[in-house]
């Protein structure tokens, strides 16, 4: 071992000791800068996923350079017969070389964290999934330098190597893709689907580390330094002898055994997962419904044997997601897969329960071809189906499986009342009841009539504001509330004109029906300049997207229960909430708007080409909620809790469409006034990166030019300074040591 280690200090400094070190360092840390931060500016997401993106066609290039000289240069000089000579194996020699060449790949990843660190001056950047990529970032790198040690040890030509080790790489980066696949097999393509790097790259690159990612990139490598030690013995033995003949078969059986863990490694369990809230993993909640049944449900999956790369990807997670909620339910749940593409009997079942082939376009070089597949499931419980014809995202089929479960062995559902105030504007909640419709009776309520809130409903949900409200109706709403009903009101402190781009600022008739609770939307608009919506508007060119303020993206606040499992909430037109009023403890933030946000009173011009005030900004409250602080015989309070959101519209079917969190938010936030909280835990979970929001443009363009400039610069001047003293000391005249010469004496 410590042979290993001195080679590989050796070659690590050797790096270093000449320009050519410093010159790779410094275009893959500007190539690489470049490139991230122009993607991640113009998606304004704190992630460093445009980075991983490019980072195995840098490594294509990068990692070949790295390694091209290691078995190269001294087989070319003839050292390597020297170091052979000395009292250290091939096998030392090998992976010192290779340890070396890792080294460097991973100092060079390392010179990169300057990225993360500059986006974490811009947002809330959740470290785990980032320390998941870097780990990734070493595996793909370990991986590929074992590709380019074995491309230097095949030549003595470092052009040579270096071509070679590229030529190879290209392969195992553009494996796996649909290109590739087309015409293929369907098991030839699912092998080399298992054999890209892309595929277990950008599985890492979620923010999970999973065991059979892992073992492929160990594997990877250990089969390129089984060909590169083949090469090293070959040196030493007569051609045609019996010895070499043995060495290579030896070779052989070696990369097949390393080929099939590979393959097999696909099969293993375990992962880590690293990401907020441990979005990849089954929650506690699931785990707890599949061990409360009753009887047995059994999940059928229809899945077709040959499906697109991407798909395979996705079915990998569902097979997953499966296997957890198999094992949480002890026997309870039945998992059975049917492949209706080769099985006709089972096309005719997956027919019968819904579920239908889909058509994929898998683009070929020069051709396009559609072909049909299965991804879907169905639920079965007693007599009762709930079947997923498609499986087109996993990130929500946790929630969607467990809530098909809870709604076919739930025996009674609770109702909820759902009143829209008539303001116009075509709003409707389609999407919202049907959701809701799964595990509550939804009931459409009025005002006007007199028996509304019925007394066996629970929670109401208000979107809107009325012209008036009478006495009558809002002492209706004070005793629904004081018996201990919930409220959801989503209401704005603003009234827009459909005539004029104008909106008039107006109290909230609802503001006398919060007073017990300290609270009061104000009658404003909340403009956002980091944090918000494009919208097209005219100009010379044509129409053109621009971002509009006032259709702003709000932030979770806090640890909320309502909003785990949310990213940005679409508020188009919100108002602010006052919370001064209100008793400490009692209320607890739920949205914000980003740091640098105004507000605008009166009348308000709501143009999008209109000028926004850059005073006063800082975050703005628009959406909270109240659990009332009520003592024992205290009936002037109310008991019923409460959730306040400065808008009206966050939950229509306009708003739902575009950005599928509005659903969430509201589902998960009737859900806490139910008291229902366990499908909260199991709800589609936010795997969005937070939203980047620098105080100012000063401190974004910082951050930028000191990872594409700065960080390089410091690297070549080290390296400037190294290489000079150097130089200074090898040209320093010979003298023999003080010691030596008193003993010569």
């Amino acid at each position: 071992m410590r042979a290993i280690w001195t080679i590989a200090r050796r070659e690590l400094k050797a790096l270093f000791d000449s320009p050519t070190g410093y010159v790779l360092l410094i275009v893959f840390l500007v190539v690489n800068a470049f490139l991230f931060f122009r993607q991640a500016y113009l998606t304004n997401a704190a992630t460093l996923r445009p980075m991983l993106d490019l980072l195995p066609w840098l490594m294509l290039f990068f990692v070949p350079a790295v390694a091209m000289r290691t078995l190269a240069e001294d087989a070319r000089g003839g050292q390597l017969e020297v170091l052979l000579s000395h009292p250290i194996t091939e096998l030392e020699l090998l992976l010192g070389k290779y340890f070396g060449a890792t080294l460097f790949l991973w100092l060079a990843l390392g010179l990169t964290l300057p990225i993360p660190l500059g986006l974490s001056l811009g947002s809330e950047l959740p470290w785990g999934p980032v320390i998941a990529q870097y780990v990734g970032a070493m595996l793909l790198a370990a991986g590929l330098a074992g590709v380019g040690v074995w491309a230097s040890g095949m030549s003595r030509s470092q052009i040579t190597a270096f071509i070679l080790a590229v030529a190879v790489m290209f392969v195992l980066v553009l494996v796996g893709l649909n290109p590739l696949l087309v015409g293929l097999p369907a098991q030839l393509g699912s092998l080399a689907a298992r054999l890209g790097v892309l595929a277990h790259f950008d599985n890492i690159g979620r923010g999970v580390i999973d065991l059979r990612d892992a073992v492929y990139f160990v594997s990877l490598a250990a089969v390129f330094l089984t060909l590169a030690f083949g090469v090293l013995m070959a040196r030493k033995l007569a051609p045609r002898s019996a010895a070499l003949r043995r060495l290579r078969l030896g070779t052989v059986l070696l990369v097949g055994t390393l080929l099939v863990v590979n393959l097999l490694g696909s099969y293993i369990g375990g992962r880590l997962d690293l990401t907020p809230g441990r979005a990849y993993t089954l929650s506690p909640a699931t785990r707890e419904l599949a061990r409360g049944l009753n009887d047995l449900v059994t999940i059928k999956v229809f899945a077709s044997e040959e499906l697109p790369a991407e798909i395979s990807l996705m079915k990998r997670d569902l097979d997953d997601l499966l296997a957890d909620i198999r094992t949480a339910g002890r026997g309870k749940i039945k998992v059975v897969e049917k492949d209706p593409a080769g099985d006709a009997e089972a096309r005719k079942d997956a027919q019968s329960l819904g579920i239908t082939p889909v058509q994929f376009n898998v683009v070929g070089k020069g051709s396009l071809q559609v072909k049909e597949g299965y991804l879907g499931l169905a639920v079965q419980y007693a007599g009762g189906v709930e079947a997923i014809p498609f499986v087109r995202r996993t990130d929500d089929l946790e929630y969607r499986l467990a809530a098909a479960i809870r709604s076919l062995t739930r025996t009674r559902k609770p109702a909820i009342g759902l009143l829209v105030a008539d303001y116009g504007g075509g709003f409707s909640t389609h999407q919202l009841t049907e959701q809701l419709g799964k595990s509550y009776e939804v009931r459409p309520i009025s005002l006007a009539d007199s028996t509304e809130p019925k007394s066996d409903l629970n929670v109401v949900a208000i979107a809107g504001t009325p012209d008036s409200l009478t006495a009558p109706q809002r002492e209706r709403l004070e005793r629904f509330l004081h018996r201990g009903g919930s409220l959801l009101l989503m209401a704005a402190g603003a009234e827009l004109n459909p005539q004029f781009p104008m909106a008039r600022a107006r109290e909230p008739v609802w503001n006398d029906l919060l007073k017990p609770y300290g609270l009061k939307i104000r009658p404003d608009l909340v403009y956002d300049l980091a944090n918000n919506q494009l919208v097209p508007i005219p100009s010379e060119a044509g129409r053109v997207l621009a971002p509009y303020p006032f259709w702003l993206r709000a932030q979770p606040a806090g640890s909320s229960v309502v909003v785990e499992g949310v990213g940005e909430v679409f508020l188009p037109w919100a108002s602010s909430i006052d919370t001064t009023g209100a008793k400490a403890g009692t209320v607890t933030p739920l949205l914000l708007s980003s740091r640098v946000s105004g507000i605008a009173e009166g009348d308000i011009d709501i143009n999008p080409t209109r000028q926004w005030p850059r005073f006063d900004l800082k975050p703005r409250l628009l959406g909270v909620m109240v659990t009332p602080a009520r003592a024992e015989g205290d009936t002037a309070q109310p008991a019923g809790r409460l959730i306040v959101i400065g808008n009206s519209e966050f939950a229509g079917d306009r708003a739902v469409q575009g950005v599928p969190e509005n659903l969430v938010f509201a589902l998960n936030a009737l859900d806490w006034l139910a008291q229902d909280e366990g499908l909260i835990r199991i709800r589609s979970r936010d795997r969005r990166p937070p939203v980047l929001a620098f105080t100012g443009k000063t401190l974004q363009e910082g951050v930028k030019y000191a990872n594409v400039i700065l960080v390089p610069v410091l690297v070549g001047c080290w390296g400037v300074l190294r290489l000079l003293a150097r130089r200074r000391h090898a040209l320093e005249p010979w003298r023999p040591l003080a010691g030596g010469a008193v003993e010569a004496a």
